[in-house]
């Protein structure tokens, strides 16, 4: 991503305070793939599939952690971290319901600004 770009300038409130650092770092990567969703899908969806990913990585987290409480013996624990992970999950659908929208209208920037229209 560009220098210029912050990537957590299409985060809300909560997600800069949350998954912000997560979403940065895997923002900040130079691999071929991601310019190439960049350039597919717009900076504004590439972003919220990196809120998507950062949350479904903080839900295998607590889903282990909430495994080991239970191997432990550590039941409110272990529930604890099952429904925070369980929580990911649903705020991660609700990311990946909010890429739609910017994909679809960076598919249609490019489209109307191509020299073939």
């Amino acid at each position: 991503m560009s220098e210029d770009l912050n990537p957590l300038s299409f985060l809300n409130g909560p997600e800069r305070r949350l998954l912000g650092p997560l979403v940065a770092r895997l923002c900040a990567t130079g691999n071929a793939r991601f310019q190439q969703a960049i350039e597919t899908t717009g900076a504004e969806a590439t972003v919220r599939m990196a809120c998507v990913n950062a949350l479904r990585i903080y839900a295998i987290v607590l889903f282990v952690l909430g495994s080991l409480g239970r191997l432990a013996h550590l039941v409110p624990v272990a529930y604890t971290c099952f429904v925070l992970a369980g929580a990911c999950m649903v705020w991660s659908f609700w990311c990946l319901y909010t890429v739609v929208g910017p994909e679809r209208e960076h598919k249609r920037l490019r489209a109307s600004n191509s020299p073939l229209s």
